[in-house]
């Protein structure tokens, strides 16, 4: 089994070559969103550095989101487009599980909840309720409830609103450090194999982008105009 997967839904773009005995090569670029102009040039590349070519890929893993839009939509459009050319399966990973993942393997003791920052003063996470969005205090205000002691906050949205979810209120809350900022593509790789061996893959016409809200500019079409942005916009 040799896998590609693709990390393009935050901040970064990242992409590994896998196989069973686990992740052959990695690169990831931190962007400042040039996701388009870079994604292609690292495929190359990190399939040169494995030996393994796009023609020997079985199956493609991807970040469906959430995170940014643009991000989102350029690596959900690159496996489709490689999938369909290969005829191969392919698996579709959350942002949150491979922070989640990432933040586990890195020896986190008590409960990860991954924390992506969607901009606009929101951010989205996975926890009990399943995965929610919205601004960092309903997240506090959620996780409170429940009264859990002890969690570890991971991801760039935990590290951009630290003050809310560390306070004296709750000593026990910390937020992890930059390591499991982004989503690291070697956990999409990972998560991606075993899904594969579970029989959890997916034809690539069916992969569908996971953005939690509408693209910033149909917000500000919305907020501007007082009415919902033209089809195609």
């Amino acid at each position: 089994m040799k896998l590609l997967a693709i990390e393009t839904a935050t901040g970064a773009a990242g992409v590994a070559v896998a196989s069973d005995e686990g992740v052959l090569a990695e690169l990831t670029v931190h962007t400042a969103r040039r996701h388009i102009e870079l994604l292609h040039p690292a495929i190359e590349q990190v399939c040169a550095v494995s030996g393994v070519g796009l023609a020997d890929i079985d199956c493609v893993g991807v970040d469906i989101g959430p995170g940014l839009f643009t991000g989102i939509r350029v690596g959900v459009s690159a496996a489709k487009a490689i999938a369909m050319a290969l005829g191969i399966p392919s698996v579709a990973v959350t942002s949150l599980e491979a922070i989640r993942a990432a933040a586990v393997d890195a020896g986190a003791p008590v409960e990860v909840v991954p924390v992506v920052d969607l901009r606009r003063g929101e951010v989205a996470w996975s926890y009990a309720a399943g995965v929610a969005w919205g601004p960092a205090s309903k997240l506090v205000t959620e996780i409170g409830a429940l009264e859990e002691d002890h969690v570890v906050f991971a991801g760039e949205g935990a590290l951009r609103y630290r003050e809310v979810f560390e306070t004296t209120e709750h000593p026990g809350w910390r937020v992890a450090g930059r390591s499991v900022a982004f989503p690291p593509v070697a956990s999409v790789a990972v998560l991606a194999l075993g899904a594969v061996r579970e029989g959890r893959t997916l034809d690539a016409a069916h992969l569908a982008p996971c953005y939690l809200r509408e693209a910033d500019t149909r917000i500000n079409w919305t907020t501007r105009h007082d009415g919902p942005a033209p089809e195609g916009r």
